[in-house]
């Protein structure tokens, strides 16, 4: 991957925001606020590339909408997630994750004992956050 003005704008972007999970417009319009204004077609392929390289995680959520987060450095775990179902916000889930990675890896011993391959596992949970259910005086996560 080559080091443009853009690529290394998207590495400081999820640097500075390492929980985010960014659609394609929120990082088209972060990378033009930062001074990197590239077209669409671009910014999917530097999101691709990225996931390709093992850097940023893809996923979809409940709205259908694409989104791109920091993969986790240990690759042999997912990150749960909670997706607020009113502002889309995603959030990890850093409690209890420790039993979440080993009933996961449970699942895919299982799996691959069964001779399934390459397999990946995405966790989200649903509802709404703190900020939306609670508006007037509800911590935003």
């Amino acid at each position: 991957m080559r080091a443009t003005k853009a690529t290394r704008a998207l590495a400081a972007l999820y640097e500075a925001r390492p929980d985010a999970a960014l659609s394609e417009s929120e990082v088209e319009a972060a990378l033009a606020a930062a001074g990197a204004p590239v077209n669409k077609v671009t910014v999917y392929r530097m999101l691709d590339r990225f996931a390709a390289a093992g850097l940023l995680h893809k996923q979809v959520d409940a709205a259908r909408v694409t989104r791109f987060a920091l993969a986790s450095q240990d690759e042999d775990t997912a990150v749960p997630r909670f997706e607020c179902g009113d502002c889309h916000r995603q959030f990890r889930l850093a409690q209890g994750s420790a039993r979440v990675q080993s009933a996961l890896k449970q699942v895919l011993a299982a799996l691959a004992t069964a001779g399934h391959e390459s397999l990946a596992v995405d966790v989200a949970v649903r509802g709404r956050c703190a900020g939306c259910a609670h508006p007037a005086g509800g911590a935003a996560a």
